[in-house]
């Protein structure tokens, strides 16, 4: 007789695509260094990181009809974030051209580098219409204590760097790679038996 365990599929393919896509990512900076990329010759470097976001999002919503967690409104949750992920890929490119070519002061300044920053506090706005539209009253639950691991997640390895770099052993992170590592945490949660079940 099957285990709960073994009723859900081997999640290597969501791994893998998360994997891939942080060291797509992380990885970009350190290329453009080394091939010694300026300006928009960097850019080419964010489309393979861009793919695998996408696959990424492919594998999530595939995860979750296999294990059985396709609800409506999680169905809904998964449209409403693939047009949020590439609304954002071209805000963060459009960002960083404008910087750069109009090298812009005052209130524009702000407006364009608060530009990529909308998409996400739009993903945030989705979770929350998740949490509100879920019926099934085990399914928000799932969602809430997933919400709580990634939470959890974030709070350790922001802790953790922030201590590393404050004694000079790591480099500076960026603020907004909290969004990132916290999204990181929201899909390993879905995989870990304890934000499945």
């Amino acid at each position: 007789m099957a285990t709960d365990d073994m009723t859900y599929p081997a999640p290597w393919r969501l791994g893998l695509a998360v994997v891939l896509f942080c060291l797509l990512m992380f990885g970009a900076g350190p290329v453009a260094t080394v091939l010694q990329l300026t300006g928009n010759a960097k850019l080419p470097l964010l489309i393979p990181g861009f793919a695998a976001l996408l696959w990424m999002g492919w594998e999530s919503r595939r995860y979750i009809r296999l294990t059985g967690n396709a609800t409506p409104a999680m169905m809904r949750y998964m449209r409403r974030l693939i047009p949020l992920w590439i609304v954002y890929a071209l805000f963060l490119i459009a960002a960083i051209n404008l910087q750069r070519g109009l090298a812009p002061q005052g209130a524009l300044a702000v407006a364009i580098a608060i530009l990529p920053a909308l998409p996400l506090i739009g993903f945030i706005w989705a979770m929350g219409r998740l949490f509100v539209e879920e019926s099934d009253e085990y399914q928000r639950m799932l969602h809430v204590r997933r919400a709580l691991i990634a939470t959890g997640f974030l709070l350790v390895v922001s802790t953790v760097w922030g201590f590393l770099e404050s004694s000079g052993l790591a480099p500076h992170a960026p603020a907004w790679w909290a969004f990132i590592l916290w999204n990181i945490g929201l899909i390993v949660a879905g995989i870990l038996p304890w934000g499945r079940r």
